[in-house]
């Protein structure tokens, strides 16, 4: 059992201690303020699109061609459409999900900006580095062909992506602050000669 003096002493321990648990400021503690001025906070956004050239509508698949044969090729066309405030860098490359290795790097490619060949080689192979500014929007054009008449490339898959990719300070630099991402879908199959 507890004497009298030790359930006073205990009582003013909690009482101390109830009492500086809920005060804010005591005369120990430091403060130090600061004011700034003029600072200016605004909000961005990067967001991009890729759209139809002929009608402006959202576009997610660019190639769907059935049957092509040795000096047959296709066209396919898009735009990159700037729809948030800032400018950015982006990154365009062709990763291969699906169909015959053979197929897909025997594909050429022929890439077109402004009347300017930017990229001509293998599909497989396509990178390209650009830059959406005030303008809002660039076109691109592709020419896709079979030059290769081996008859193993018949009735062959190719499914690919074009992955546009924004960056900051380089193309390969991993994901992270203010990016944007999209894809189109793409698949090209061989016919019979």
């Amino acid at each position: 059992m507890l004497s009298k003096r030790t359930k006073i002493i205990l009582t003013i321990i909690f009482l101390v201690s109830l009492f500086l648990i809920y005060t804010e400021k005591t005369d120990a503690d430091l403060v130090a303020e600061r004011t700034v001025k003029n600072n200016k906070f605004t909000a961005t956004t990067l967001s991009f699109s890729q759209r139809h050239t002929a009608n402006n509508s959202n576009i997610s698949m660019l190639f769907k061609t059935v049957g092509i044969q040795p000096a047959g090729f296709d066209i396919g066309a898009v735009r990159i459409k700037k729809d948030g405030k800032m400018n950015f860098k982006y990154h365009l490359k062709v990763v291969k999900v699906g169909g015959d290795d053979v197929f897909c790097r025997s594909l050429n490619i022929q890439v077109m900006q402004k009347g300017t060949f930017k990229f001509q080689g293998k599909l497989v192979d396509l990178a390209l580095n650009s830059v959406v500014d005030d303008n809002n929007h660039q076109d691109w054009i592709f020419f896709i062909g079979l030059d290769d008449n081996n008859t193993s490339l018949q009735n062959k898959i190719c499914e690919f992506n074009f992955d546009f990719k924004t960056w900051r300070n380089t193309p390969d630099e991993n994901i992270g602050g203010f990016y944007a991402q999209r894809v189109l879908n793409n698949n090209m199959l061989s016919g019979n000669w």
